[in-house]
């Protein structure tokens, strides 16, 4: 199983920072929401590298992106 990319959104909206998403190495993934002022993952296009976590967490000590198993079920969903 691999892992994806989670954003929290309350944590992120308080930074507005947008660090994350310079990055990532997997085009139009990680995005940013300019009117809500949160980053945001495109789990369909995540590898799973964690570069983003690295970021928020090491770099900047905001620990607003956490890597999580996608739920297997979610397509089914839709």
């Amino acid at each position: 199983m691999y892992y994806i990319a989670k954003v929290d959104a309350d944590k992120c909206s308080e930074y507005k920072c947008n660090a994350c998403t310079l990055y990532c190495p997997e085009a139009n993934t990680l995005m940013f929401n300019e009117d809500e002022n949160i980053s945001w993952v495109d789990e369909d296009r995540c590898k799973g590298c964690a570069l983003c976590v690295y970021v928020c967490t090491d770099m900047l000590d905001r620990n607003c992106i956490t890597m999580e198993m996608p739920d297997p079920t979610a397509a089914l969903k839709e």
